[in-house]
């Protein structure tokens, strides 16, 4: 039998039934999607998408309802934030790319947009949020720099354990101070949150080549790689979630996005000189280097990020 493009595997299991045969079903869902592009016809793949769209509404009601009530049954931690995530993504993130979709009347560009969000989303929350539920990896919410005398070390031990997670390779912090030199062409990512109490944070994460690639191919077949729209879309996605994570984990609550986009390697140097982070670290892979920038943002900061 050849090979899914996005498939479910062993490891991604929690063991608990349920929730693994809906996770299985929501990855063959994208799975047939991204087999559609792949066929390069543009008509099956916005009836599929169509289909796909109505499919993940209700499929995605259904799952979180039952994952969440499992939550509860065993007294999760971590419910409340979960469920958060949940309801993000049910109430805000799909209808979003439902109407970005309608807007641009199902073009390609759109259409790709979409599935390669789903892939992304679908791929970091099963591996870091969903896998916390059972134990198999530790929850971030019971990590809080806030609470933390040495800030440098707690990033050390989070930024690696969520790249051994999420991107699913070891790492070792090369440079505690990353200077904002030169990476082997990176994929960059920005991204701007905010707290209750009105607190802004920029954080941007710069992943070389030959790192991007080993995460792609972790989550999909090499086959897919010429879907560039759609890796890019997936990949933002996942590097975002990275992002969202460490967000999380230094302000100790739930932050809102404010914005979220790929950014140019010029961009993420230009960024990083005009507004020098708070936090900056280098991690050395066996693949390659990843550099995390984190910053509080003042008003004068922000408007500098909101204009790129």
């Amino acid at each position: 039998m050849e090979q899914e493009l996005f498939e479910w595997k062993e490891e991604y299991k929690l063991g608990v039934e349920s929730i693994d045969s809906a996770h299985k079903q929501l990855f063959s869902i994208v799975n047939r999607i991204i087999s559609n592009f792949m066929d390069k016809d543009y008509e099956k793949s916005k009836t599929t998408c169509m289909e796909a769209i109505k499919y993940l509404k209700t499929y995605t009601v259904k799952h979180f309802a039952e994952e969440e009530a499992y939550q509860q049954s065993i007294n999760y931690p971590g419910y409340a934030v979960h469920k958060k995530i949940h309801d993000n993504m049910r109430d805000v993130v799909i209808p979003n790319l439902e109407k970005e979709i309608v807007a641009k009347s199902y073009s390609k560009e759109a259409l790709e947009h979409f599935i390669g969000v789903c892939a992304g989303w679908l791929a970091a929350h099963v591996l870091v949020e969903d896998q916390a539920i059972t134990g198999k990896t530790k929850s971030k919410w019971t990590q809080n720099a806030a609470a933390t005398d040495n800030k440098d070390d707690f990033f050390d031990g989070i930024v690696r354990n969520y790249i051994k997670v999420l991107f699913q390779m070891n790492a070792k912090l090369a440079n505690a101070k990353y200077a904002g030199y030169k990476l082997s062409n990176p994929f960059c990512y920005g991204d701007t949150f905010t707290t209750a109490n009105g607190d802004i944070y920029g954080m941007m994460t710069a992943v070389e080549e030959n790192v991007l690639q080993y995460i792609a191919s972790e989550f999909i077949d090499e086959k897919a790689f010429d879907l560039d729209a759609v890796m890019n879309s997936m990949l933002g996605e996942i590097i975002s979630s990275f992002n969202l994570q460490l967000v999380m984990a230094f302000v100790g609550k739930s932050p809102s996005s404010l914005k979220s986009q790929i950014i140019s390697e010029t961009e993420f140097y230009s960024q990083y000189k005009n507004i020098y982070p708070d936090y900056t670290m280098l991690w050395r892979t066996d693949r390659g280097y990843i550099a995390v920038c984190l910053k509080k943002l003042n008003a004068e900061q922000f408007a500098t990020y909101k204009d790129n």
